[in-house]
């Protein structure tokens, strides 16, 4: 019975809780629903009542409350809050906030500021009212808006400015831009560091020119040096060790606000020299710089030699920029305390505001020695190695720093730098992300977020980042620099010469922002300027020309890659431009922007063919992972087109992004004119992360100029094809790849000009087929040393028809050349600030398979060679190169070895800084080589040793020079040089079975003058002389060769170039040539051009371009005439023997063509 009276209790408690769990489970359920309808309800509210946001919360501070226009009470806001209309936002003691305005205004609020976000009036476009406090604004809106204040209103016109007010007065100080500062009493407009000052109802009063940093003191970043922690010190400090170790504790965990805060519950006569400096250290970097001045001079009365107190003043005076006060300070500082740590850092960053990157490396490395726990230290150590180019290094120290205290910002923020560095975008992003959040005053993690957002192609997302990190630091140049070359990329120029200019104010003594502006200027059509602002960046930088910032944390490689030969080239200064890059190689050999420049350079300077396409090799393998188009006709050195008439009317790297990232790029170019000329170059290159490709094509098409014979082909026309496909891959930061493929295809006639436009074949015909790959490699063995590689192949065929009437039994010539083969390279780089080498060597086959109608003959030509060249640079104002190359080479009649061994010296001297002289000696041989290219320098001190000579000559090569430049308008120079030549023919021996070798003697002289004057900034005139004799002695030399040319010329130039784009060009050129041949000399015949082909002729010849550059860098069009006057002469465009054909200078025709090139 019991058993089942327990059995129906038990059954009755069962149904009991099954019961209450539905009735528990049901109230759960309706709670769940009741919290989500009242939170969706809430969320309703919030977007009715913010149905247009007027700002967010970038960053937070301290204590900052805000205050919605429906409500009463205050509440502590988070970053990334949205505000609204109507809405008040206030900023407590010791704090600071950044919102940013619906209108992409960027605005800084300082402790003790109060603003309300005020519905716009129908009439006005106010925004802000401000009713205390101070604001720093960066505004970009064209839509002028209005800054309310109790004593003054201010009309903002897209502009940056301070403004601040107090009980009875306001201030306004403006940076750049315009504010119109008014109130019933009266207006004003100030302009350009122009400020105000509004006292209680009276009108505004301007001021004198104001230093920029004064009135924002407080929006300064100083970076922390102290790496506090509990340690021996703090243990002494008994009577308040309780609140030091929380406010430690606090620091420790990047509270910096609450760190500071608690201190204030320490009596004064409690507070230690020691104690004070930790306070003045935080109080700095929470901006308040007043306050921890006080601290120090505290600190230091009670403890003179105290070394923290000087290493923190030392901090101030580097980031106020007073570089000499600074470096005194912390030089005292580690005398006071040679065992300090932080004295150390803080003598790192002085003596980085100096340039001296490698003494202050030693600084921290000694700062790390005294204390391997410092966090600061080793996340200092790894932004330096960042700076030297120590990748792995870089990585290194910051993973350690991290390791030793990852809650500072800084720690986080150089392993951002550190992974962006081997572009791992994505690791860079999320630590730069947690880098904000821990120090939100810190401007580095933006730029760096900036810099990366902007790598993956996120161009506005990343200019966002960068203008909120300068509106932390607007002191810091760097940043400006950077946020200036963020506009120029969004193709908004008069922001970017605005920040490039503030960047210049910030640090008078950077180069950097006079470089990029100088790039930023030749694209807008004012080469003038642009060259002024180069200059300035040469004087700025040791007198060495600058092809990239200083001290960036980022590879900054786009910036390296714009061409400055095109702010040459657009003047017409080439003279001037080969002084600078024999200048800058001699200092640095692995500059690949130096080597491009170069190349550029000799585009329009006649037999440096193969010059020009050794450099643009050399430029390739070094460079980095980018976005510039590879132009398929730059790599060969034998096109034949009349100089300057290609249908690129300028190199593609002007078009060329100042920051890299993730984008396609197509650039297009034609040309069409008399003559049935027609060209066209276009090329579509993409770079995504670590790798990029560019595909291109080539076609030119033209009759050529009339040879005035009626009824006889001019046989002047000739057709090039050209295809090309180039690929890079960066396998790490130190290791990248690279392959390129090009295959050609040209016919062409007998382009010739012998002196006698006549004096031609109107049979020859030559069809030229080749194929051409390569594969590269550059590996970085440390920041100062690089090796090189380039193996190439190629497949050459040319048929060449020649009819011959007056040989009876063979009166039709055909040679069909076959060559296969193969040229490897490598060289060895090695670079200090004082001296550099450069050692390489290579290695050629080459099948040459020759059949003269059913002749034919086999040869194996072989190559070795070896060289090193080094260049010392011990006293500051004298470069030295001294080299020797060695050179086995087959002799191209019997393949027999030749031995050669070249030496080589070259001198540069600044006797003053607008003085400088060039001087070298050296010896050379023209070898095999495919498609022209060599790894090994070009040049010596300025003096090209490389000419398109006949395969196997030996040159000596001996000049001296002098450039000049005593103003920024008026540049001069004189060159004089002589080459020896020693070049093989063949002659027929008796007792031989083949011709024989013998050198033929020869010798070249050049002598040049130029004088360029930038009469203002828009005219330049250019004027040049140049003469050039080559001259031979020799029994063999045929009657019908010349055995001596002299050519002057003295070209005179006027450029014009206006702000809007447009440009003209005008030439007038004296030629006279005196050629003679053999045959005149053995006959003592008179000299007739019409008869002889020889003599001497006088011409002039008048060129005019005027054309217009679009917008936004999206191209060009130009239409150009030469030889306007239609003066008929003759003229032999050659020396005595060439190994390729080479561009004509001057064609005795009027000739017009139009170029257009657009850019995508």
């Amino acid at each position: 019975m019991c058993n089942v009276d327990g059995f129906q209790e038990r059954k009755k408690r069962q149904k009991f809780q099954s019961l209450w769990r539905f009735v528990w489970q049901v109230l759960l359920i309706t709670l769940f629903v009741f919290y989500c309808s009242a939170y969706s309800a809430s969320a309703a509210a919030s977007t009715a009542l913010c149905s247009v946001i007027a700002a967010h919360i970038i960053s937070v501070e301290g204590i900052v409350e805000l205050r919605r226009a429906e409500e009463r009470r205050w509440q502590r806001v988070e970053p990334y809050e949205k505000l609204c209309q109507g809405d008040m936002l206030r900023v407590r003691s010791r704090s600071r906030a950044s919102i940013r305005l619906s209108n992409d205004s960027m605005l800084r609020l300082d402790q003790k500021t109060t603003i309300t976000i005020v519905e716009p009036e129908a009439e006005k476009a106010s925004l802000l009212d401000l009713l205390k406090g101070k604001l720093h604004i960066i505004t970009r809106t064209p839509i002028p808006f209005e800054i309310r204040t109790p004593f003054v209103n201010g009309g903002v016109e897209g502009t940056e400015f301070f403004i601040g007010v107090e009980q009875d007065k306001a201030s306004i100080v403006v940076y750049e831009g315009k504010v119109i500062a008014s109130n019933k009493q009266g207006s004003l407009v100030l302009s350009d560091r122009e400020s105000a000052t509004i006292l209680k109802d009276q009108a505004p009063h301007k001021e004198g020119v104001i230093r920029p940093i004064d009135a924002v003191q407080w929006a300064l970043y100083y970076p922390s040096i102290i790496d506090y922690r509990l340690d021996e010190k703090i243990v002494a400090e008994s009577s308040v060790q309780p609140i030091w170790r929380t406010s430690l504790e606090y620091y420790r965990q990047g509270r910096l606000f609450e760190a500071l805060s608690i201190l204030d519950q320490i009596a004064p006569h409690e507070l230690t020299s020691h104690l004070l400096t930790y306070r003045a250290g935080l109080l700095l970097s929470v901006g308040r710089i007043d306050e921890a001045k006080i601290d120090i001079e505290q600190a230091l009365q009670l403890q003179p030699y105290d070394s923290d107190a000087y290493a923190l003043q030392a901090m101030i005076a580097v980031v106020q920029n007073v570089k000499e006060n600074a470096l005194n300070l912390a030089n005292q500082a580690v005398e006071l305390d040679r065992t300090s740590p932080t004295a150390r850092l803080a003598l790192s960053y002085a003596q980085q505001a100096h340039f001296k990157i490698e003494e202050a490396l030693g600084s921290v490395e000694e700062a790390i020695r005294l204390d391997e726990k410092n966090a600061l230290a080793w996340a200092r150590l790894s932004e330096l190695h960042m700076s030297t180019g120590y990748i792995d290094r870089a990585l290194e120290a910051a993973q350690q720093a991290v390791s030793l205290n990852p809650h500072l910002g800084k720690t986080q923020t150089v392993l951002g730098f550190a992974y962006l560095l081997r572009i791992d975008t994505k690791k860079a992003k999320a630590t730069f992300t947690q880098a904000i959040e821990l120090d939100q005053a810190d401007p580095m993690p933006r730029l760096g977020l900036g810099l990366a957002l902007i790598r993956e192609g996120k161009l506005e997302a990343g200019r966002i980042e960068i203008e909120i990190a300068a509106s932390l630091d607007p002191a810091n140049s760097l940043i400006r620099s950077y946020l200036g070359k963020a506009y120029f990329e969004e193709k908004r120029y008069f922001l970017a010469s605005t920040q490039f200019d503030l960047a210049k104010e910030r640090d008078p003594n950077d180069p950097t922002p006079w470089f990029y502006d100088a790039i930023q200027k030749q694209t807008q059509n004012q080469p003038m300027d642009a060259l002024r602002d180069i200059q300035k960046s040469i004087e700025l930088n040791n007198n060495r020309a600058v092809y990239r910032s200083k001290l960036l944390l980022d590879q900054d490689q786009a910036g390296r890659s714009s061409s400055l030969a095109r702010i040459y080239d657009n003047l017409g200064f080439e003279k001037r431009a080969l002084m600078e890059t024999a200048k800058s190689l001699s200092l640095d050999p692995a500059n690949h922007s130096v080597h491009r420049f170069l190349s550029d350079v000799y585009v329009n300077i006649p037999r440096h063919e193969i010059a020009r396409v050794s450099e643009l090799l050399q430029a390739q393998l070094l460079q980095p992972i980018n976005v510039n188009p590879v132009q398929p006709h730059l790599a060969i050195a034998d096109l034949n087109i009349i100089t300057g008439t290609g249908p690129a009317i300028s190199g593609f790297n002007e078009f060329a992004p100042l920051m890299e990232r993730n984008k396609p790029q197509l650039v297009a170019s034609g040309i069409f004119g008399n003559n049935s000329t027609l060209g066209d170059e276009i090329v579509a290159s993409a770079v995504y992360d670590r790798a990029s490709i560019s595909l291109g094509q080539f076609h030119y098409d033209t009759k050529g100029f009339k040879r005035n014979d009626p009824g006889i082909s001019n046989n002047n026309d000739q057709t090039h094809n050209i295809y090309n496909v180039f690929m890079q891959y960066a396998l790490t930061p130190k290791f990248n790849v690279q392959a390129e493929f090009r295959t050609r295809k040209t016919e062409q006639g007998d382009l010739t000009l012998d002196f006698n436009p006549k004096n031609y074949d109107p049979s020859y015909r030559r069809e030229l087929s080749e194929d051409t790959a390569r594969i590269g490699a550059r590996y970085a063995l440390s920041p100062n040393q690089d090796l090189i590689f380039s193996g190439k192949y190629i497949d050459r065929s040319e048929f060449v028809h020649i009819e011959r009437p007056e040989f009876k039994q063979q009166n039709v010539i055909d040679t069909d050349l076959g060559n296969k083969g193969f040229q490897i390279e490598a060289q060895h780089i090695f670079r200090t600030k004082s001296f550099n080498s450069i050692i390489g060597g290579s290695g050629y086959r080459f099948d040459d398979n020759l059949l003269v109608n059913s002749n034919k003959t086999q040869k194996e030509l072989e190559r070795e060679s070896a060289y090193i060249y080094t260049n010392t640079n011990f006293l500051r104002n004298i470069d030295t190169t001294f080299a020797l190359s060695y050179d086995s080479f087959s002799n191209t009649l019997d393949t027999e070895k030749v031995d050669k061994l070249n030496p080589k010296f070259g001198l540069q001297w600044n006797i003053t800084n607008s003085v400088r002289l060039r001087a070298a000696w050296l010896e050379a041989t023209k070898s095999h080589l495919i498609a022209q290219q060599s790894l090994e320098p070009t040049q010596v001190a300025g003096f090209n040793q490389f000419f398109d000579d006949i395969n196997g000559t030996r040159s000596r090569r001996m000049g001296v020079g002098l450039d000049t430049h005593f103003t920024n308008q008026l540049y001069s120079g004189i060159e004089v040089s002589e080459r020896k030549l020693e070049v093989p023919f063949g002659i027929n021996d008796i007792r031989e079975t083949s011709p024989i070798e013998y050198l033929q003697k020869q010798k070249e002289q050049l002598y040049r003058a130029y004088f360029y004057w930038l009469f203002n900034s828009n005219w330049a005139i250019k004027g040049e002389m140049q003469f050039e004799k080559f001259a031979r002695k020799d029994e063999r030399i045929e009657v019908n060769n010349p055995d001596r040319i002299q050519t002057l010329s003295l070209p005179i130039t006027i450029n014009y170039f206006h702000p809007q784009g447009f440009f003209f060009n005008t030439s007038i050129n004296t030629v006279k040539q005196n050629l003679r041949r053999k045959q005149d000399f053995n006959d003592n015949q008179e000299r007739n051009p019409e008869k002889t082909n020889s003599g001497v002729d006088t011409f002039f010849l008048l060129d005019s371009i005027i054309g217009y550059r679009f917008p936004n860098r999206r191209g060009m069009l130009a239409f150009e005439g030469r030889n306007l006057l239609n003066d008929k002469f003759f003229y032999r465009n050659t020396g005595f023997y060439i190994s390729e054909a080479i561009p004509t200078r001057y064609v005795p025709e009027r000739t017009f063509f139009a170029r257009l090139t657009l850019n995508f």
